[in-house]
């Protein structure tokens, strides 16, 4: 009936329904036989309806918008807390590398200097670091 689809309009109207449950509504009025024609909704402001229904877009928009302002207000100071533990392991890391990579260098140095330190002077020639000259080049 006329009513029942203008109820339903309404519904959709005030945000109660959205306009696919809307549609599956009519659509379900119109296969039971209970909806009358829609060539006879004459008295039906339509226009009307779309004002309406657009004011209930834009409401619905400015809700979801405050509260995505809301939710990344609160996520950005957690943001910035992972955002710096990250950079102070990824400092830690590069420091133990640095010492690392330093402790091998220094190992290399005495290695070399073992090498050569206390070779005698036949030895020398054979030795790692190609005695007084500094390292051998291959």
């Amino acid at each position: 009936m006329k009513q029942e689809r203008l109820k339903i309009l309404g519904m959709l109207e005030d945000g109660k329904i959205t306009a696919d449950d809307a549609s599956k509504l009519l659509e379900s009025l119109k296969q039971t036989g209970k909806s009358e024609r829609w060539d006879d909704a004459d008295d039906w402001d339509f226009s009307e309806h779309v004002k309406n229904f657009s004011k209930n877009v834009e409401e619905f928009s400015k809700e979801v918008g405050a509260k995505m302002d809301s939710a990344f207000k609160t996520m950005e100071p957690k943001l910035r807390a992972a955002t710096k533990v990250v950079v102070e392991k990824t400092a830690n890391v590069v420091s133990e590398i640095s010492k690392a990579l330093n402790e091998s260098v220094k190992n290399m140095d005495k290695s070399g200097k073992e090498c050569c330190g206390d070779a005698k002077e036949e030895a020398k020639e054979d030795c790692c670091c190609g005695g007084d000259d500094g390292p051998k080049e291959n």
